[in-house]
Parts: structure tokens; C-alpha cells; sequence
């Protein structure tokens, strides 16, 4: 019944088919009307080892993105170590969905509900710490509410809040999804979730306000278009984009075989109001980002790789250190290379990520004492330095205890990398269940 697909394809969180075991959809049939819900929940022991002793104490400077490193809010200043019961990669979820088929119209709506299990209350800003105390409680996090209509003639319309198409496919077939991956970030951010890869592989794919087109299925083919509102810089101390004129654009062009499938994604959106630190003056810039994504299942052997480019998008997510203080684009890239192996209930994997962030001549020429390398100015150790590359590999084993429960553990090590080559990582071993209904 196509109004069961639709109803099930709006769960975009719960695509983790092939990650873990299928969630099994609690269905409520009403009359033309099938209500649907379905959920997660997770939980991890995460034990991280920072070496954080020989890094300047200001590494990554005073842009928003670099604390998103190997080794963020690791624990108490002077501390190495630190233990966390949390979250992993995602956050708990519960998404319910109404959907029927009215006059030849597949139509349905989802609401998409996030807890985390750590307490995260009076979070400034989102990626800070919180206030882990007594009597504090979990943030919730609604990430999806939109609705959908079509058929198999008309292709199908997406209007509302979800995920986005670029950097999408790489987050949902990241094997840590059901687990941890990199765990530096604050547990107080939102959802209290962990990295996984994303900015080690891959930039976060975000939960954007969208209108999208897809076309109907041609034989594998599809191809989706739409506009997404735009979102403002969160370069922190120079340039921050307020308010925008047009909406941004995003596409997907898929092709899907038994077995795997080969993805193209693109998104772009203009910034407007962005600052010029040198004179006060604003102007509006245009960022680019593209992926492409390639996934190949040979038996028991899964094979995925995944790379992107961006002109003004940034790191880790849209927008982090996307401009310099001139207003001018930044460049990133990098990508995720993963083999997994399934026997039965026991998976194993391994991933290897890499994201990397260029500077600018305006960037070299504002770091504090700046000094000449091989003819360019460079920041040195002290001084604000952007970072440039984050890295990390992870290996893990994953076992389906039953068809709705995974037990977890992963081993992470991370480094991140500033353009002075002052560098900085981290070690952390994970281990958690992770329940689907």
C-alpha cells in the first residue's frame, strides 16, 4: 500500500536500515487513516583520553567552528580524561506520522521529537556547556515537522522542517550512527549528541526549512530540487551574514540498484549582511557546497565512500567558519571511506575520515604575530589560529542482540590540526544499546 511507504519514507531519522536491525513501525489503522510511530533510544558509557598538554590553551582561536575538534570541553581545566554517560550520535527520537489516500493523492504529515538523556538546560550558545546539576532536565529537540503529498505519476512534494540533501547520505550510512564515533563535543549540545564523523568526513546535513520536488522513480533515477531558508553565519568575532533576500537552493540527482546506489548533491545559498571587519562595511556572498556518494553491498561486505567540496559553506556544519574577517569564502573538503563486514548478528567496521578548511591571504595576514613561512605569513603558536585539517579513524562492533536491540562498542582516534601545524588529538572508547521500535 503506497500510503504505508509514504508514511514510513517520512521517518528520514529512522533510515538506519542496514545500520541496525529495521525499526518495526507501531501502525494505528483508522478508518482511511494509518497513524504511525516510530522510535529510539540510546545510550553510551564514553571514556576519552585528551592530550591536551601540548596545544596552545587557545587552540582554534576565537572561531565558532574550531572548538568542534578532537578534544572540546573535554572535562575540568587541567583534566585529561573524562567519563560521560550520554547520547551518541543520535539523539533519542520519537516520530509520528498520519497518512491517507484522498481523490489519488498519497498525503501525510510527521512531527519529529529528539531527547537526549543528559541534562543540557540554559545552553549559550548551542555548542557550549550547560548545566549538568540536580533537578535540571534533558532538552528537547524537534527537528522535523513537515508534510508531504503525491503519487507514482506526479512525483512527491516535501514542505516543512527536515533533514537536508547535502551531506545527508553520508551521516545516515555512517556505521557510528547507532553509536558515538568522535565524542568531543559538549554533552550540552543540541540533543546532547556526539560528532560520529561530522566534521571528520563530512559536514553536519542540518534540519533545514524546505519546499522539495522528486520526481517519480525511473528505474532507479530520481531527482529532487527545492529551496531551503537560508541560514547566518556562525563566524564568531567578524563576519556574521543578517538577513537574507533569496531562499537557498538545494538538489539531488540518485540512481539506486539492489544493493547500492550513487548520489549528487548540491546546495547553495546567499549570505547577506556580512561584515567587512577592516572598514564596517556589509555585502552579501554566495556559498556553494556539493557531495557525492557511492555505496555498494558485496555479500556480507558493505563499501562506502563519500566526498565533498564547499566554497563559503565551512566545517562541521553550514556556515561555521565560512568567511574570513574580509568577508571573503573560505574552502573545505574532505570525505569517509567505510567497510563494514555482517556474520550473522555480529557487524564489524572500520571508517576513516578527513575534513579540511583552507585560509585566506586576509586570514594569514590577521593572525596575531604573524611570522614568514616559505614566503607567507602564518599564525604561530599563541596566536588565533584557524584550524585545518580534523582526521580520525574509528573501528567498531556492533551486535543485534535481538531484532530491535544493538548492543555497541567503538575505539575512536582523532586529531585535529591548525594552519600554525600545532596539533591536537584524542582517544575514546565507547560502549552502548541502542533500541528501535
Amino acid at each position: 500500500m503506497r500510503v504505508r511507504k509514504l508514511a514510513l519514507s517520512a521517518v528520514g531519522s529512522l533510515a538506519l536500515l542496514g545500520t541496525v536491525p529495521a525499526a518495526q513501525a507501531i501502525d494505528i489503522q483508522a478508518g482511511d487513516w494509518t497513524f504511525t510511530a516510530t522510535g529510539e533510544i540510546n545510550a553510551n558509557y564514553v571514556y576519552t583520553a585528551c592530550d591536551n598538554q601540548s596545544t596552545p590553551t587557545n587552540f582554534g582561536g576565537t572561531v565558532a567552528g574550531n572548538v568542534v575538534g578532537a578534544c572540546n570541553v573535554a572535562g575540568p581545566v587541567g583534566e585529561n580524561d573524562i567519563s560521560g554517560i550520554r547520547t551518541g550520535l543520535l539523539p533519542g527520537q520519537l516520530v509520528f506520522t498520519a497518512a491517507t489516500q484522498q481523490n489519488g493523492w498519497d498525503i501525510s504529515g510527521t512531527f519529529g521529537l529528539y531527547p537526549g538523556i543528559v541534562t543540557n538546560d540554559n545552553l549559550s550558545p548551542n555548542v557550549g556547556p550547560g548545566n549538568n546539576v540536580g533537578l535540571g532536565t534533558t532538552g528537547l529537540d524537534i527537528r522535523q515537522v513537515f508534510l508531504k503529498f503525491g503519487n507514482a505519476e506526479f512525483g512527491t512534494v516535501k514542505a516543512g522542517r527536515d533533514f537536508g540533501l547535502f551531506g545527508f547520505d553520508a551521516i545516515i550510512n555512517d556505521m557510528t550512527i547507532p553509536a558515538v564515533g568522535v565524542s568531543s563535543v559538549a554533552v550540552a549540545s543540541p540533543g546532547n549528541t556526539t560528532l560520529g564523523s561530522i566534521g571528520f568526513g563530512y559536514i553536519y546535513t542540518d534540519t533545514l526549512s524546505q519546499i522539495n520536488y522528486t520526481t517519480p522513480d525511473m528505474d532507479g533515477f530520481t531527482w529532487t530540487i527545492g529551496i531551503i531558508q537560508t541560514i547566518d553565519s556562525l563566524t564568531a568575532g567578524s563576519t556574521i551574514g543578517i538577513g537574507e533576500t533569496a531562499p537557498g537552493f538545494q538538489t539531488q540527482f540518485k540512481y539506486a540498484w539492489d544493493g547500492g546506489f550513487v548520489s549528487l548533491n548540491g546546495v547553495t545559498l546567499e549570505v547577506d549582511g556580512i561584515t567587512d571587519t577592516r572598514d564596517g562595511s556589509t555585502d552579501k556572498n554566495r556559498v556553494y557546497g556539493a557531495d557525492l556518494n557511492w555505496k555498494q553491498s558485496f555479500g556480507a561486505i558493505d563499501i562506502l565512500l563519500s566526498g565533498y567540496y564547499t566554497k563559503g559553506i565551512g566545517s562541521v556544519a553550514y556556515l561555521f567558519d565560512s568567511f574570513d574577517g574580509a568577508g571573503n569564502s573560505r574552502d573545505s573538503y574532505g570525505g569517509l571511506a567505510q567497510v563494514t563486514y555482517t556474520a550473522g548478528k555480529n557487524k564489524f567496521g572500520v571508517n576513516y575520515g578527513e575534513s579540511r578548511l583552507d585560509d585566506t591571504g586576509f586570514d594569514q595576514d590577521f593572525y596575531p604575530n604573524a611570522v614568514a613561512d616559505n614566503g607567507d605569513p602564518v599564525c604561530v603558536t599563541g596566536g588565533n589560529c584557524l584550524f585545518k585539517v580534523n582526521r580520525k579513524v574509528t573501528a567498531g562492533y556492533y551486535y543485534s542482540l535481538t531484532p530491535n536491540l544493538t548492543l555497541t562498542t567503538e575505539y575512536s582516534h582523532a586529531i585535529s590540526e591548525d594552519h600554525a601545524n600545532n596539533n591536537i588529538d584524542s582517544d575514546n572508547v565507547n560502549v552502548g544499546a541502542f533500541f528501535t521500535f
